[in-house]
């Protein structure tokens, strides 16, 4: 009789192991579905282009569809800027995302592209598209030669 007990009990106890385990996966599988919903192939990713100061004066050169953004501070924009760009320190930019418009390609910049490249991060998250950060920034685009405005 004690032979059969144990059997009894190891077929039980395989019972409740292969149970869990079936939840264990159907609790995964619910998990995983809910954490990952709406995301598919439908979704489309807005890149940041980094462009050269070359690039960027091609850009404006083809017409009036760019916004050029100037995020340095008041101070360095005071001492020298692009033609036609737009002051918004990085530090007021969250709060002026209404002064940017959506549907022209915004070009943005500050002295090196450090500040640049983070703004357009903040600007992708605000839903604008075409973004292009000027990589070595002002600098770059003066030492190239191209025009740059004093006050």
């Amino acid at each position: 009789m004690r032979i059969k007990r144990d059997s009894r009990y190891i077929g039980i106890a395989a019972l409740f192991v292969v149970t869990s385990l079936c939840l264990n996966a159907f609790t995964g599988i619910l998990v995983s579905k809910i954490l990952h919903a709406g995301e598919g192939p439908a979704k489309t990713q807005i890149e940041v282009k980094n462009i050269s100061a070359k690039q960027a004066k091609e850009l404006i050169e083809e017409g009036n569809e760019v916004f050029i953004l100037d995020v340095r501070t008041r101070e360095e924009y005071n001492e020298f800027h692009m033609k036609g760009a737009n002051l918004i320190p990085i530090q007021e930019l969250e709060q002026n995302i209404s002064k940017i418009p959506k549907d022209k390609k915004v070009i943005v910049h500050c002295a090196k592209g450090k500040r640049s490249a983070t703004a357009c991060e903040i600007l992708k998250n605000k839903g604008l598209k075409e973004l292009y950060n000027v990589e070595g920034g002002i600098n770059q685009w003066k030492s190239e030669g191209y025009p740059v405005e004093k006050p």
